[in-house]
């Protein structure tokens, strides 16, 4: 079913949809099915679902896959766009953005290595403690992690649960080699490109 975006308000993460037969379907964050953030005036596509909009998607032939992003994605743009999208195991997230989170994570491990190291040296109890406290920051970083790893695989036209071969010693090679793929520039299950070609 197509509709008209008639607002959407970014603090409750809920937004209205007007389809083309003057009926209003509500929707939240987590229906909206798209990279590009839900704006008034948008077209999209939906499933309805009694009065709620589910799998909201931009209507492309509404000429708005033009306004997709382009290739030059920045370098914060698409470490934020990894942290904002930490929960997100659906959509679809280009190289840049799997590649820029990359080294943050690489740069991370590496700073919280120093940093555990001159806490197991001092052996205090407070410091074994500020160890203990060193996890939870690793968890969230794993769990983003994984979501851009998905999502990356889903941009490629492949399921995420390739992501179980990079758990096996041999399987991180093609896991990576399937990283470096270009965007699958066809619509797929996970929604349009993360680029536009």
């Amino acid at each position: 079913m197509k509709g008209t975006v008639l607002g959407f308000d970014v603090q409750t993460g809920e937004g209205v949809i007007l389809n083309d037969q003057d009926v209003r379907y509500a929707f939240s964050k987590m229906n909206w099915r798209d990279t590009l953030a839900p704006m008034k005036g948008q077209r999209v596509d939906f499933e309805p679902w009694g009065t709620m909009a589910n799998n909201v998607f931009l209507d492309i032939q509404a000429g708005q896959f033009a306004s997709l992003p382009a290739a030059d994605m920045s370098f914060t743009d698409a470490v934020r766009s990894c942290f904002r999208r930490a929960t997100d195991f659906q959509g679809r997230s280009r190289r840049k953005e799997y590649w820029y989170f990359r080294i943050v994570e690489i740069c991370w491990t590496i700073l919280i290595s120093v940093i555990s190291d001159d806490l197991k040296h001092s052996g205090s109890v407070i410091a074994g403690l500020l160890n203990l406290l060193l996890i939870l920051p690793c968890l969230y970083m794993f769990v983003v992690d994984l979501s851009v790893s998905v999502r990356r695989l889903h941009d490629t036209g492949r399921s995420g649960w390739w992501m179980l071969l990079y758990f096996t010693v041999i399987g991180m090679i093609p896991v990576w080699i399937m990283m470096c793929f270009d965007t699958d520039y066809r619509i797929n299950k996970w929604g349009y490109p993360a680029k536009q070609p």
